[in-house]
């Protein structure tokens, strides 16, 4: 990964002195070098038709990359991918073209010229396991025991428990009450009164000597 530190000022000025053709190299340079920093052996082709035919897309897109090409390197950097659409959308392409070189020029002052650390996945090396052959052991001869005799325990009797006895109880009688004696009422008998007795005139009187 080679980044080149490029004058802002300058670039601008010579793609407007040439009508936007040195715009164009400058485009493809920086997209190339932004998308090498997540990986060297990418070449860039998508994002920089993709700058060319859509300056927006493509910015978006190498700015995503370098995004996660810092972050895999442990380099502090803030992801615009957004405002570089948002700014392409409107007219402002030229300020994506600033933007993204001040980013590569700081990550070209931090290297120096040095090689960047190549961050492409590497496969761990498969070690194939050694194997061991079981060690044979022979088998063991059971030991014999011979079984001791124990005399079986004569049961024991438990007398069953006497069932307790409950006395029924006494069912309540209820007695009646004896019906009160009305005496009867007796009836008032009249007793008719005798009859005066009348001495006949025609019998004679008796005689008291006789």
């Amino acid at each position: 990964m080679n980044i080149e530190k490029r004058n802002i000022g300058t670039c601008i000025i010579l793609s407007i002195v040439t009508c936007g053709i040195y715009a164009i190299i400058w485009a493809i340079k920086m997209l190339k070098e932004a998308v090498q920093v997540k990986d060297q052996n990418d070449d860039g082709t998508v994002e920089i038709i993709l700058g060319i035919l859509l300056c927006p897309v493509g910015f978006f897109m190498a700015e995503k990359k370098l995004s996660e090409g810092c972050a895999a390197r442990g380099i502090a950097h803030e992801d615009r991918s957004i405002l570089y659409l948002v700014l392409g959308l409107i007219g402002l392409g030229i300020v994506d073209y600033a933007m993204m070189q001040s980013d590569l020029n700081k990550l070209a002052d931090m290297y120096a010229g040095a090689p960047a650390p190549d961050v492409r996945y590497q496969a761990p090396q498969y070690q194939a396991p050694q194997y061991q052959p079981p060690q044979y052991q022979p088998p063991q001869a059971p030991q014999y025991q011979p079984p001791q005799y124990q005399p079986p325990q004569a049961p024991q009797y438990e007398a069953p428990a006497a069932p307790q006895y409950e006395a029924p109880e006494a069912p309540e009688v209820e007695v009646p009450e004896a019906p009160a004696f009305e005496a009867p009422e007796v009836p008032e008998v009249e007793i008719p009164e005798a009859p005066a007795f009348e001495t006949p005139a025609d019998i004679p009187p008796t005689d008291p000597t006789i």
